[in-house]
């Protein structure tokens, strides 16, 4: 028979971690809305919507994400994530969803400050 080992004790997930995963998606979704009105005609839109949305999943996962071998150090990571809602968010703002944006950035970059992960 083999040996069990122990579980790992599972990291305790609060309620600031899910509004900041909140605004993580929040910003994905604006980013393909926004590139999906930049586009002119359907399939242009498509095509700027899934290239911007590759885009900022490649910047956040090289460095942002968690387990990423690149992550940005701390204090400056928190710098970095205000920079990258803040783009997000005048994308946003310019292409016509500028209250969503607006929300998104104060609610993300005081989530971010506040968790200081």
């Amino acid at each position: 028979m083999s040996e069990r080992r122990p579980a790992p004790e599972a990291e305790r997930v609060g309620p600031l971690d899910v509004v900041a995963f909140a605004c993580e998606l929040a910003a994905l979704v604006l980013i393909v809305l926004a590139g999906w009105r930049l586009g002119d005609g359907w399939w242009r839109g498509a095509v700027l919507a899934v290239a911007l949305l590759a885009l900022a999943v490649w910047f956040w996962g090289r460095l942002l994400a968690p387990r990423s071998p690149h992550r940005v150090a701390m204090p400056y990571r928190v710098w970095v994530k205000a920079g990258f809602y803040l783009v997000v968010g005048v994308l946003g703002a310019l292409t016509g969803y500028p209250l969503w944006a607006l929300a998104l950035v104060a609610v993300a970059v005081t989530t971010s400050a506040w968790r200081r992960d």
